[in-house]
């Protein structure tokens, strides 16, 4: 299969002996579920397949993004980076459940998609993100997160708290949360709800 993709232009932190970048962090104390995205050629056919997932700091702000990608060459230099730049290489990649990821992974003859176990040992492209201490803006008394998203939803009424910052170069979605209170399951839910609905998160931040 033709592909479409130019790799060559990725620019990643790789792992130099081998070992997955989020075993090498000691200070990470969370991991989130992996997620897949498809990037498809002309005819609606798989080109690659990107596996991320998003390292979380002990607060649940986003730490870094290790990644890999998969095409009929087999594993090569990630395009996390590349889907989240480039606006018409964006314009290629679908959301994919594991079932999805399965049938690109076979498409481009990997076979049967690995375990998320073994999936994680792939993950040796990392992108370390912000680890700053959490921003004191005064302007509410819980502290909220917000998930950065590139991209262009296609329903921007899908969240109520879905919006445009910085004169519409980014969206986001805030979620305040109780001090005491576990974020993990509302992140990922909101994480997810964007990412089905054509939105890919680039980071997540806390501020008071």
């Amino acid at each position: 299969m033709h592909i479409l993709v130019d790799l060559t232009r990725v620019a990643v932190h790789r792992s130099t002996d081998g070992e997955p970048q989020t075993r090498r962090m000691g200070g990470i104390v969370k991991v989130a579920d992996l997620d897949y995205y498809v990037v498809m050629e002309g005819g609606g056919r798989a080109a690659a397949l990107v596996v991320e997932e998003f390292v979380l700091a002990g607060d649940h702000t986003a730490a870094g993004l290790a990644s890999a990608t998969w095409t009929a060459n087999g594993w090569s230099p990630s395009l996390s980076l590349r889907i989240r730049k480039d606006g018409n290489l964006r314009e290629r990649v679908a959301y994919a459940t594991r079932p999805g990821a399965a049938a690109a992974f076979r498409a481009l003859g990997g076979g049967e998609l690995p375990g998320e176990p073994d999936l994680r040992r792939q993950l040796r492209d990392y992108e370390p993100l912000n680890t700053a201490p959490p921003l004191r803006l005064g302007l509410t008394d819980s502290p909220y997160y917000r998930i950065l998203f590139a991209g262009e939803p296609a329903d921007p009424a899908a969240h109520p708290n879905l919006r445009q910052i910085g004169n519409g170069v980014a969206w986001c979605v805030d979620i305040t949360v109780p001090e005491g209170t576990n974020p993990g399951p509302d992140l990922r839910a909101a994480r997810d709800a964007m990412r089905r609905n054509r939105l890919i998160p680039v980071t997540i931040e806390r501020f008071y």
